[in-house]
């Protein structure tokens, strides 16, 4: 009965090793975090992610976040704000608004920003993410009506305009 329980208890342990291997293909991620501003004030609840740019093997991954109260933001690409992996990437940001009549709970309301920053092929800005922490430059969006560019804050090499 004895060799029983243990070969049961070995074939589950490999059984569940065996598992985890699909996460041994996933590239490194390293913390990434940074702060959103929309016409100057905190962008709270807006949505921004990241879309590798072609060539780096990466185009599955979407490092997203949910801006806080304060405009703060950190980056979560497999578990929650683990960070992104080493590259170049997009930023994109949606703001979604009230939900309007009609509209599903699960639905997010219209983007305030009228799709302005929502196409990875014109980003709001582009970032490269590096080794170890990365803690990228303000971002000041203009709102949808000002067609003014993008301004970045801080000198940091990790955002490009």
């Amino acid at each position: 009965m004895t060799i029983l329980r243990t070969s049961f208890a070995l074939g589950l342990c490999l059984l569940l090793c065996g598992c985890n291997t699909k996460h041994a293909t996933r590239p490194a991620v390293h913390p990434v975090s940074g702060k959103l501003l929309i016409a100057g004030k905190p962008a709270a609840n807006a949505e921004v992610a990241l879309y590798p740019v072609a060539g780096q093997g990466l185009s599955q991954l979407r490092p997203h976040a949910t801006v806080e109260a304060d405009g703060s933001y950190h980056l979560t690409t497999f578990a929650t704000r683990d960070g992104a992996p080493v590259g170049n990437f997009a930023v994109t940001v949606i703001w979604p608004g009230p939900r309007v009549k009609g509209q599903g709970d699960d639905e997010p309301g219209p983007d305030r920003l009228l799709q302005r920053y929502a196409n990875p092929k014109k980003p709001a800005v582009s970032v490269h993410i590096q080794v170890d922490t990365n803690q990228l430059a303000a971002i000041d969006l203009k709102t949808a009506d000002d067609k003014s560019a993008p301004k970045t804050f801080g000198a940091n090499p990790n955002i490009e305009p």
